[in-house]
């Protein structure tokens, strides 16, 4: 085995190491206790797969652009390290975060390995490596920006009949239904006093983003405060001729708790009706009702 790249395997497990160590750290940090620490090994074995599948390759590609490179080959090198992580989000999606980390580790462990084997200097060394750091910081920082701009968001603009609680039922991807009306980048949902709505839209994916309102029968709209929302399940139900997909959320207009915006509350009376029979009503076939 050649030296560079025992050089990189020792850098593999360097960075799986040391990043399970820093996440265990951290998780004492913020919780207090080290339980779950069971959990860490999972997270050193995906830590080793990514690093060995994905860092070592890279790494040994990395090298074949910037092996004529004197002056700047630290900031060079230390760049594409952490570019081709966050490449890998196309890949893993967010867990792209620890592969940068990742990243930044195994290539500060490979530059220390090096810099033993000539003549050692501590402070230049020293100042590299914080910039690395600083730069690995910066990269987080700036993808989470770019994270937000990439992410999906669902834009759905409720309208509610004023007064309502209970459970509400949207199903997608009707085709009987017009186009929905928007407001802004908001598509517009009405639910009926029943506590469903029809659409035309698909169902929904990434992150909620979605506005609540109240409407009376007038017309006048009222903005329900987001802890008055807990978001339910989404799934499907058919019949013999096709799939319907559904989502769920309960709203409420009194005691609103981030407590119930999490985890709901079973003990609110809900009257509204099953997924099932309210595409029975609507004439979608016999399930049953």
């Amino acid at each position: 085995m050649n030296e560079r790249l025992l050089r990189k395997i020792k850098s593999a497990l360097l960075a799986s190491f040391f990043f399970t160590l820093l996440l265990g750290l951290y998780l004492v940090y913020e919780y207090g206790s080290a339980e779950g620490s069971f959990a860490l090994i999972i997270v050193l074995l995906f830590a080793l797969a990514g690093n060995f599948l994905y860092g070592i390759p890279v790494s040994l590609l990395i090298d074949s652009f910037t092996n004529k490179i004197v002056k700047s080959h630290f900031f060079v090198s230390g760049f594409l390290h952490i570019f081709f992580a966050f490449v890998s989000y196309f890949i893993i999606k967010e867990f792209y975060y620890f592969a940068i980390i990742c990243a930044a580790l195994f290539f500060l462990s490979e530059e220390w390995q090096k810099v033993k084997k000539q003549n050692f200097k501590w402070k230049p060394m020293i100042v590299k490596s914080i910039f690395m750091v600083g730069f690995t910081v910066l990269t987080l920082y700036l993808s989470l920006y770019m994270h937000e701009l990439l992410e999906k968001k669902t834009n759905e603009y409720y309208l509610i009949p004023a007064g309502y609680v209970g459970g509400v039922t949207v199903i997608y991807d009707i085709e009987d239904e017009p186009q929905p009306n928007k407001v802004g980048d908001y598509n517009v949902i009405k639910i009926n006093d029943q506590g469903y709505g029809l659409t035309a839209l698909p169902e929904p994916e990434g992150t909620f983003n979605n506005k609540y309102y109240y409407i009376d029968e007038e017309g006048r709209k009222e903005k329900i405060k987001e802890k008055c929302i807990h978001i339910g399940s989404s799934g499907s139900t058919s019949n013999d001729d096709r799939d319907f997909l559904y989502s769920s959320f309960t709203v409420i207009n009194s005691n609103c708790t981030d407590h119930f915006s999490t985890y709901g509350s079973q003990y609110l009376e809900d009257h509204s009706i099953g997924v099932e029979e309210i595409l029975q009503r609507e004439g979608f076939g016999d399930f049953g009702y």
